[in-house]
């Protein structure tokens, strides 16, 4: 399982970097600085599950096929 911390990459790369890497895992943990509803909402549309976890300073979202 992959986890890719996105929390300092600018917003606008995140969402493809994403799908790249969905693309090559098949799953993947996102680490975010807060709940990234747009994404999850694309990423749903496309046949993802998200599962969005609060954590202490962040959020993690666990993304499946």
């Amino acid at each position: 399982m992959t986890t890719l911390d996105v929390r300092k990459i600018p917003h606008p790369e995140r969402p493809p970097l994403v799908i790249q890497k969905l693309e090559e895992e098949g799953e993947l943990d996102l680490i975010v600085e807060v709940n990234p509803v747009p994404l999850i909402q694309m990423l749903t549309q496309k046949g993802y599950s998200c599962k969005s976890i609060k954590e202490e300073d962040h959020w993690r979202v666990e993304i499946r096929r």
